[in-house]
């Protein structure tokens, strides 16, 4: 019978997910040091578990708890139990919560009640751009190459370039009607993030931001989780140029995998990824009891929210953020 108990000991933790890497797919979401920043964000209560068979570990699960829910991994899309690839046992949630309410993202089915309409779209890095470049499709490489000769720059970086990356995200949000995260949650996340990289990628023209993203890596996975462009430039394939510019830097940082996170099917966001010729991964949100529609689907709040100022989209979005995740 599968146990819980609490991690305290990260490098246990790591050591056991570094083990797996070569057979499972380990995400970002499994960073142990990720529970600590949502909770210092937004006020949930984080733990890292192992999950024990007698007296061996053989798996480990991330989650946070709130509302009497837990959750695993709030604004993140994935987080399910990570099972040692030689233990041929399946995992039952309910048993493994001990009957408590919970929404689990991951790769796999673990419960009667799934929403299925979400997959992520993931890269093999190569050993080089030029073979990452080949990698496409010729009519993706030609539009990033055009993008290119238009002069624009790119820094890669930090904390420092946290203003224009939120500024311009938080623009992009408002015109789609979506509440923003908090500015704090970013800074948290690039101080407090250990056992990984955080890059903040910005695309200028000038001295003007054209388009920004932040990318999470662990464990060689690495994810743009935040992208953003100005609408007007979008017409000269500014958002390919700015993934190619973050892709790059993993090929450089040799990782393994490059993400493009999660995708509703069949999405306009879907249909670009799919130009990257990725490996397409069905992300399952089990839960345990039938859900009726989330907020981000009703889509006269988003009709709502487009119509308010900035500044009170950002003040609002922040507060909101906790509950949409």
């Amino acid at each position: 019978m599968m146990q819980l108990s609490t991690c305290e000991d990260f490098d246990a933790w790591n050591k056991f997910l570094e083990g797996e890497r070569n057979d499972q797919m380990i995400t970002l979401a499994h960073n142990p040091s990720l529970g600590a920043i949502l909770s210092k964000t937004f006020g949930y209560q984080s733990e890292n578990k192992f999950i024990r068979k007698g007296q061996g570990i053989i798996g480990v699960v991330p989650m946070v708890h709130f509302r009497g829910k837990i959750i695993s991994m709030p604004h993140f899309s994935y987080g399910g139990p990570i099972i040692a690839s030689d233990e041929k046992v399946k995992v039952d949630l309910n048993t493994l919560f001990e009957g408590k309410d919970f929404e689990v993202r991951g790769f796999e089915k673990l419960s009667d009640h799934v929403y299925d309409k979400k997959v992520s779209c993931v890269l093999n890095v190569h050993e080089s751009d030029e073979v990452q470049m080949m990698a496409m499709k010729s009519k993706l490489r030609q539009k990033i190459r055009k993008a290119r000769k238009l002069g624009y720059v790119c820094k890669l970086g930090g904390i420092e370039l946290l203003d224009e990356f939120y500024d311009l995200y938080t623009r992009k949000m408002l015109r789609f009607g979506s509440p923003p995260l908090g500015k704090v949650f970013f800074k948290n996340l690039l101080t407090d993030y250990r056992f990984g990289d955080v890059q903040v990628a910005v695309l200028y023209d000038g001295e003007k931001v054209i388009a920004s993203g932040m990318a999470l890596s662990y464990l060689g996975f690495n994810e743009v989780c935040w992208s953003s462009t100005d609408n007007e430039y979008d017409r000269f394939n500014i958002h390919a140029l700015i993934c190619w510019e973050m892709l790059r830097s993993s090929v450089e940082k040799k990782h393994t995998y490059f993400s493009f996170g999660r995708s509703t099917i069949d999405s306009n966001n879907h249909r670009f990824k799919k130009q990257w010729n990725p490996l397409e991964l069905p992300v399952f949100y089990n839960y345990s009891e039938p859900v009726g529609k989330s907020i981000k689907e009703l889509t006269f709040l988003t009709k709502i929210w487009k119509q308010q100022p900035l500044k009170t989209s950002v003040f609002f979005g922040h507060k909101i953020s906790k509950y949409v995740y």
